[in-house]
This record gives C-alpha cells, sequence and structure tokens, in this order.
C-alpha cells in the first residue's frame, strides 16, 4: 500500500482550531497597510497545524513579478542554531537566488531587499523561528530582533513568525519588537477537560474515519472508544491523529478492516515521544487521567500553561508534584 492511494487522508482536516486560527491570520493580513511593515506571530506546540494554515496561505497568495513560478507569499525555514547570516540566506534561497559560499552577511541582506522589492514579495514566512530562542543560537535575543525589525523596516513586508512558543520571550524582551508585532496567534491542541474542545476533537475524528472508509478502510471499533484512544495518542492535536491513521492505513498490504491491533502496530513504529502513543492501543482502556496526561505533556513540552478544573486533572496534576 502506497500513500498515492490515500488521498483522503493526505488532506487538510478542516477543524475548528485551524479555522479559527487561520481566519484570524488572513483578517490581519487583510488590515496591513501597504509597505508599512509588520509582525505576525503564528505559535504552538509541534504537530498542532501552523505548517499546514502556511501551506494554504501560500496557495492562496497572488503571483509575483517573477519569470520562474513564485508567489507573493514566500517560506523560509530557519536551520537550528541559526546566525544572521542564515536568515536572510534562507529567504534569499526562496527568491530563487543562491548565496555564494563566502559571501557576507551585508551581501546577503542587501540581495534579499532587492529581490523582495524586485519581486513584489509582500509576506515572508519564517518557519521554525523559535531556532533564534533555542541553547546554542548563534544569536543573542537582542540581535536576532534587531535583524527581524530591519527586515520589515527596510523592505515593508509582513513578517510572519511560525515557531514553537518559546520564541515569545524574544518579543518579550523588546520592546521595539514588540511596537512592530500584533497579538500572538497560539494554536493549541485541544483540551480533553473542555467540552467544546473535546467535541470539536470528536467532530475531526469523525472526518477521519469517513476518509478512512471512503478509502477502503473502515474502523471496527465503537465511536468513542476510537475517539478516546486517538485523544490520548495524539495529546489532542488533529495532524498528528491523522498521521497515526494514515500509518495504520499504509501498514496494511491492501484495503480492509482496521482493528486495535493496526492501530497499535502503527502507533508503535512512531517516532518517539513524551507521549506513550502505543499504550493507547492496548487492550486497556484510557481513563481520565490518562487523556488528560497527554494533553499536559504537549503543553508542558512546549512551556505553556495549562489549567486543571476537572477531579482527574487534579490527578494529573498531583502525579506531576510527587514523580
Amino acid at each position: 500500500m502506497t500513500s498515492t492511494a490515500l488521498p483522503l487522508l493526505s488532506q487538510i482536516v478542516r477543524h475548528d482550531a485551524f479555522e479559527r486560527a487561520s481566519a484570524e491570520l488572513e483578517v490581519r493580513l487583510a488590515a496591513r497597510l501597504p509597505n508599512a511593515g509588520g509582525i505576525i506571530p503564528l505559535l504552538g506546540p509541534t504537530r498542532v497545524g501552523k505548517s499546514q494554515i502556511m501551506r494554504r496561505l501560500v496557495d492562496r497568495a497572488e503571483p509575483a513579478h517573477s519569470l520562474i513560478p513564485m508567489k507573493k507569499v514566500i517560506r523560509a525555514k530557519l536551520p537550528a542554531q541559526t546566525n544572521g547570516r542564515e536568515i536572510y540566506a534562507a529567504i534569499l534561497n526562496q527568491l530563487g537566488r543562491k548565496p555564494g559560499k563566502n559571501e557576507v552577511t551585508s551581501s546577503v541582506k542587501g540581495r534579499v531587499y532587492r529581490g523582495i522589492e524586485n519581486l513584489g514579495i509582500e509576506v515572508v514566512v519564517l518557519d521554525e523561528v523559535n531556532h533564534i530562542a533555542e541553547r546554542g543560537s548563534n544569536l543573542s535575543p537582542r540581535a536576532a530582533a534587531d535583524h527581524l525589525k530591519t527586515l520589515i523596516d527596510e523592505t515593508g513586508i509582513t513578517l510572519i513568525l511560525d515557531g514553537l512558543p518559546r520564541f515569545q520571550r524574544i518579543i518579550d524582551q523588546n520592546e521595539q519588537l514588540r511596537d512592530r508585532a500584533s497579538g500572538t496567534i497560539l494554536l493549541k491542541p485541544y483540551d480533553w477537560q473542555a467540552d467544546d474542545d473535546r467535541e470539536a476533537f470528536g467532530t475531526a475524528a469523525d472526518a477521519a474515519i469517513v476518509s478512512l472508509e471512503e478509502s477502503g478502510f473502515p474502523v471496527a471499533m465503537e465511536f468513542e472508544d476510537f475517539v478516546r484512544r486517538l485523544y490520548g495518542a495524539s495529546g489532542g492535536r488533529v495532524p498528528m491523529m491523522m498521521r497515526i491513521l494514515k500509518l495504520c492505513a499504509l501498514g496494511k498490504s491492501r484495503p480492509g478492516v482496521i482493528d486495535l491491533r493496526d492501530f497499535h502496530k502503527a502507533a508503535s513504529s512512531m517516532q518517539q515521544s513524551g507521549i506513550p502513543t502505543a499504550s493507547f492501543f492496548e487492550t486497556r482502556e484510557p481513563d481520565e487521567v490518562d487523556l488528560m496526561r497527554s494533553y499536559v505533556a504537549i503543553m508542558a513540552e512546549a512551556g505553556l500553561e495549562y489549567r486543571i478544573d476537572s477531579l482527574p486533572g487534579l490527578g494529573v496534576e498531583w502525579g506531576a508534584q510527587v514523580g
């Protein structure tokens, strides 16, 4: 079985949190003043759907003033241990140009400015912007902020900063950067304690079941059990849920019924994470504390606050304190 046989599972699941964050981003982009420059931070834990929002933004963008296919919105991914030169080099690569091996920062920066102007680029997305704020970064917080604010001041572009929430401290520590930034759009996992979040995750899971069935993979599980196990294994993150389902279908040699053993096999093959993914597809059904521990693990890893407002949630908190 190949991934091309699963077109439905390859599509973006348009769930509530995704649509709210995407709509908020579109509103802020529509409200920006031409050539005024500005920053829109879109932050959240890993695998919550930030990259899907960025892909859709690029797909909908107008063509740039270029002989080669290019949009007025470009995405540049920052490498680990980023320095000033690498910020500009990442953008320059997406402008269809290559920095020279020994080309100095000022030269690369100048070529970025000219490329943005000549091509009519309006929005630059910096993916993995959290690399700037991580231990081992080759930039101080102030130097990083200076590069970002100079970029928007000199070009008039809107800069979308996409990454993990730890980048927020770079914004918080620099008044001039804060003045150029809108409020952070925070995309979080669904919280099992909240009725609306639980319902939204269930709706996304229902859409996933339909996709599986239309691809020839009916699920031999009760819906409520299916939702609870997927929530625990994904930590409330819909893209992670879809990844589990796709791996499960790809693990079968041909279309057919998917059962608990198939889910356990697929989850066991996934990369390591703070969540014991495969444990949610064992014979024992996960309880409320199990589900909330998954959510808490994702939030804590991202450095985000989480609330405890239920008895099972208090059990999670107590376990965290005595563990």
